[in-house]
């Protein structure tokens, strides 16, 4: 029973918090890459414009100031009011719109449009 609380016998040391540092940024790496394959595209830049209709006929429309393309060849990308979340992705992009703040948004293709799935404000 002795050996067992002796810290002696048991020690960890640098190399192995190093090794589990290592382990523990593989598996992050690995998950982001999945959740990026999830994606059909990834776009960086300034909101140009913001077109409004009906709710589920592409009810929120965004283009990028550089001509950017969305899921490679599209010039915008939308939301439906359905869409999970729609108010806040709504409320974010017209904040970034108002701040000219630059936004990474990620798309998947739906009925050959680009559907905005996540965004980030950079």
């Amino acid at each position: 029973m002795k050996s067992l609380l002796n810290t002696k016998n048991h020690t960890c040391g640098r190399d192995d918090m190093l090794s589990v540092k290592k382990i523990n940024v593989l598996v992050f790496g690995a998950f982001m890459s999945m959740s990026c394959l999830a994606w059909d595209g990834v776009t960086t830049g300034k909101i140009n414009t913001i077109d409004v209709t009906n709710a589920e006929d592409f009810g929120f429309r965004i283009t990028f100031t550089n001509g950017e393309k969305f899921c490679g060849s599209q010039t915008w990308a939308f939301l439906n009011k359905s869409d999970s979340n729609y108010d806040t992705y709504v409320s974010v992009l017209l904040a970034a719109k108002m701040a000219e703040k630059t936004v990474s948004v990620y798309t998947t293709s739906s009925g050959g449009y680009c559907r905005i799935g996540y965004i980030t404000i950079v």
